[in-house]
């Protein structure tokens, strides 16, 4: 789940009072300063340019005729949403309701940025639920794998994760009221942001946040764990069966394919594993403010939510490593495409040298043969004269 901070503090502002969690004298203001220094100003900032290059990379890559298939095509959108929301987060990095001298854009941009930092992150978890299913069947149901994973099914799958995700997203579009307020009885104004009406009631702020929580981390976690335990099962058994068969031939089996296959499942499951390790604790954060019913955060909470957002931001960075490293096919089409400039000459040249030396050697062996031919002809002239 990708909610900020400042967005959780604008939205669970009406649950409960009751509940405030203080600080320890250890942990101060400045420490809070400190955090967001190194997190947002230094840390996210490299983590979103190295991200989003990778992440065009992976589109880029993925979008070739060459790695045309259903995992791709879900990879593919996975990275155009990672993208989308990197810069979304990393621009909301720069603005905050808190501020004053903000221009009056900005701070109408902090609404709809949180509306779609949210609906391309948590449509980012719905899609790595999905390409874990579909690999599922597609290694334990071969057979139904081959009718259910389509690339035409993965598009139409892939746009409605995004409708629903965007149909349980819009409400936080309206939790924020941008509001003017008259500067010293001037004709000046202030800007500021505010929980709107929506948000301030309390079943509102009870029943949506925990249908929240609920369909974009209890649900996608459990068939996450449930699906990859069992992929990290098949894997292991193919393994096995691998090294029973090691030096036996099968028939029909093309070794070279089915360590490929082997490869992007691995890949997959690594995938999901930094999924469920970057955004795990910031779920458990989120429940924890939930049920405490907390309704403004303490200095804690707020250096734990930066270490969180910076976890998510990591792992929305960090696939095109995964899959340069474990896909053979995703590197040589990597290399065709971006490295294609360093070849064009010497693969000339080879080609031309390889043509002349076939040449040569054709014409080599017709004139041995005719010469053969000759020789074996006056040889048995010779034998004819002298019988």
């Amino acid at each position: 789940i990708t909610l900020t901070v400042e967005a959780q503090n604008m939205a669970l502002l009406n649950i409960s009072s009751s509940g405030n969690v203080t600080d320890d004298d250890v942990i101060t203001p400045e420490s809070l300063q400190i955090t967001r220094l190194v997190v947002q100003r230094i840390l996210s900032p490299l983590i979103v340019i190295c991200g989003v290059i990778g992440n065009l990379f992976n589109i880029i890559v993925l979008c070739h005729r060459k790695m045309r298939n259903s995992t791709n095509v879900y990879l593919m959108y996975l990275a155009i949403c990672d993208t989308l929301y990197l810069i979304f987060m990393f621009v909301l990095s720069f603005v905050d309701c808190n501020k004053e001298n903000m221009s009056f854009d900005a701070f109408h941009y902090i609404p709809y940025g949180r509306m779609a930092s949210d609906l391309f992150g948590n449509s980012a978890v719905w899609l790595t639920v999905v390409f874990t299913l579909e690999r599922f069947f597609g290694v334990c149901y071969p057979m139904k794998g081959k009718t259910l994973c389509t690339v035409k099914k993965a598009r139409v799958v892939s746009l409605l994760v995004f409708v629903l995700c965007l149909c349980n997203t819009i409400p936080n579009l309206f939790e924020i009221e941008v509001k003017e307020y008259e500067f010293n009885n001037t004709e000046g104004y202030i800007l500021r942001c505010e929980a709107s009406e929506l948000s301030k009631r309390k079943s509102y702020s009870i029943g949506f946040y925990w249908w929240y929580v609920t369909f974009f981390s209890v649900l996608p976690f459990t068939f996450l764990f449930i699906f990859n335990s069992m992929l990290i099962k098949s894997v292991w058994d193919a393994n096995k069966r691998r090294q029973l068969l090691a030096n036996s031939r099968v028939i029909g089996e093309n070794p070279r394919q089915t360590m490929e296959q082997q490869r992007v499942t691995i890949m997959l499951i690594t995938v999901v594993v930094i999924f469920l390790v970057c955004q795990l604790p910031w779920t458990v954060l989120l429940l924890f403010r939930v049920a405490n019913d907390i309704a403004k955060p303490s200095i804690t909470i707020r250096i734990l939510g930066n270490i969180c957002n910076l976890l998510v931001q990591i792992n929305a960075s960090v696939n095109f490593l995964l899959y340069s490293y474990f896909s053979s096919k995703f590197r040589r089409t990597f290399k065709g495409l971006f490295c294609a400039w360093r070849r064009p000459k010497t693969s000339y040249s080879k080609c031309r040298n390889g043509s002349d030396m076939l040449r040569k050697s054709t014409s080599s062996k017709e004139n041995t043969t005719v010469t053969d031919v000759s020789t074996y002809r006056s040889n048995k002239r010779t034998d004819l004269y002298r019988h």
